[in-house]
């Protein structure tokens, strides 16, 4: 057997720590905490048998799963549909909607849950204040978000995004000529939609059902913002009580994991199982003819019926919050006297509370994602160039954190490193490496994706002329990999930066971030405030997805060309 060379060895080593780092051994803890007694620290299974027979902790449970449900019926339900509309008919402003259909996904959830307490209130929101002054002041109010109907709804419009990015990339990317033929044998466009369309699409269709269901299931902010008022429990906010009791019932919240993790993983096992069953091909060796159906008279209430996500998920909710942090006093109404920028001064240089949290932000979301990014692409680049026995393991361990909900890894790095010898909490390392590890399966398939069309021939030559591993890498594949990594890290901070559910367990006073001080910000009530940390954070997040929009577009270009290129026997 060749000797390995000392640098690769280093590497790989690296790689492997860190994946037991970030990966293994918080879920490790979870699973070790679970079957700890809190009281006398004793092995045990009564924490599972209290989740079981408590039906203070079944109920959560339950609803978790309504919620859930209910997401991902109205995220399929209306996505699916407005994809096809954008990908294959003739409806106009398609181009505006996909750029106000991104907006919306970008949109942190509670956010626009903050949005919809201030237009669906049930006394204050200014959507039931103009009922009442339409219909009389001994109307009732119409809407109330603070209710499980609300916070679907919220959970609803914000996780259409998701099934809407992933059924258009598929529609686009797919051939038309069994949809031709369809029609040519006298199939109306609604039969060839059921019938061709949808079934090509099934992939997309399911894996946006199962993301969508993921995300009800596991959202922290729209059910702490929407239901905890009330009184409706779910599995997340069940979870920050036990962190929140004195003394904290840590091992108890651990067990309390298991369930969200047995959903997440049975929903992906049964994904793979019903879709490796069959055979998809979407995507033909033909060109698309870019064929479009035509709507006629129905195109204006198309556009319409598109328009109403946009209206719901962005401008109402966005305008609600940017008019009240111009308010120096919300509840004084909207006239000049009360018009102010207060707020947003106070937010960058009137408190150190927030200035601290901006940038924490920034800074814990660059390196989380660099580190993200540079561990996903390694480990990328070792299981495809296949350069160590059992590589591919290495990718399962990288992929594993998309079955572990957020707020669940974060309870396994509080349990991981609040102990002895690694303590990190009340570091900024800890929120780092949580935020690294939660989007690790981004990284490693964005990187994988590159490396799939990067040709090893170089690499090959470069290793025959005497160059070792790390110089291939480093002088061959990296600069090829390029923009590509670019995008891929802009891919990987923008939800960083959004993310509230790994951060709620492992913050302090002083490793705030924006999303945890405006969650601790609304529970006192200061809704200006709010309002305008809520437009900075938006702001900056939509600020980067502007500037890596294009990246992305270059990148692919570039892509594309050299695969031409190849296809066609030209060197790139």
């Amino acid at each position: 057997m060749a000797r390995v060379p000392l640098v690769k060895a280093a590497v790989l080593g690296a790689v492997i720590l860190l994946l037991a780092l970030l990966v293994v051994q918080p879920f490790g803890w979870v699973l070790f905490n679970s079957l700890h007694d809190d009281a006398t620290g004793a092995w045990t299974l009564n924490n599972y048998a209290r989740v079981v027979r408590s039906a203070e902790l079944i109920e959560p449970l339950v609803n978790s799963l309504i919620l859930a449900a209910a997401t991902a019926l109205i995220a399929v339900g209306i996505g699916v549909p407005l994809a096809w509309l954008v990908s294959r008919t003739d409806l106009p402003f398609r181009r505006t909607i996909r750029v106000l259909t991104l907006t919306a996904f970008v949109t942190p959830s509670f956010i626009g849950a903050t949005g919809w307490i201030l237009l669906a209130a049930p006394n204050s929101g200014w959507l039931n204040t103009a009922w009442r002054w339409l219909a009389g002041e001994g109307a009732g109010a119409p809407l109330n978000i603070y209710s499980m109907a609300g916070a679907i709804f919220v959970c609803g419009i914000y996780t259409v995004p998701y099934s809407f990015t992933m059924v258009s990339s598929a529609l686009d990317e797919m051939a038309v000529e069994l949809e031709d033929a369809a029609t040519t044998l006298g199939c109306g466009v609604l039969r060839t939609m059921v019938s061709i369309t949808i079934p090509l699409a099934a992939p997309a269709v399911i894996a946006s059902f199962i993301l969508s269901f993921i995300q009800g299931l596991t959202l922290f902010g729209v059910p702490a913002f929407l239901l905890t008022p009330t009184g409706i429990p779910v599995v997340t906010t069940k979870l920050a009580e036990f962190y929140q009791l004195f003394p904290p019932e840590i091992y108890l919240a651990a067990a309390y994991c298991m369930p969200l993790l047995l959903v997440t993983g049975a929903l992906f096992w049964m994904r793979r199982r019903y879709l490796g069953r069959k055979q998809y091909v979407t995507i033909s060796g033909k060109t698309r003819a870019g064929r479009q159906i035509r709507l006629g008279g129905w195109r204006w209430p198309a556009l319409f019926l598109a328009l109403l996500m946009p209206l719901l998920s962005v401008f109402l909710p966005y305008a609600a919050l940017l008019l009240v942090s111009l308010t120096r006093a919300w509840g004084q109404g909207l006239s000049w006297e009360n018009l102010s920028l207060y707020w947003y001064w106070w937010a960058i240089f009137g408190n150190s509370e927030t200035h601290t949290a901006i940038v924490n932000s920034l800074v814990y979301s660059t390196l989380g994602a660099t580190l993200c990014v540079a561990l996903g692409t390694l480990v990328a680049y070792i299981v495809e160039r296949r350069l160590m026995v059992g590589a591919s393991l290495l990718g399962a361990v990288a992929t594993v954190p998309i079955v572990i909900p957020g707020i669940v890894l974060s309870v396994g790095f509080f349990a991981a490193y609040t102990r002895a010898p690694l303590n990190l909490y009340g570091t900024p390392l800890l929120l780092i490496a949580a935020f690294a590890a939660t989007f690790l399966p981004i990284a490693y398939s964005h990187g994988g994706s590159i490396l799939k069309g990067i040709g090893p021939e170089l690499e090959r030559a470069a290793r025959s002329l005497g160059a070792g591993e790390a110089r291939t890498f480093l002088s061959i594949t990296l600069p090829l990999m390029g923009g590509g990594l670019v995008s891929g890290w802009f891919l990987v901070f923008i939800p960083i930066i959004r993310e509230l559910s790994v951060a709620v367990f492992l913050i302090t006073p002083k490793t705030n971030v924006m999303t945890t001080l405006i969650y601790n910000a609304k529970d006192g009530g200061n809704y200006e405030a709010v309002c305008a940390m809520s437009v900075l954070l938006l702001l900056i997040t939509l600020f980067l997805v502007a500037v890596a929009r294009p990246l992305a577009g270059l990148t692919g270009a570039r892509r594309t060309s050299r695969k031409t290129a190849t296809a066609a026997g030209v060197p790139s």
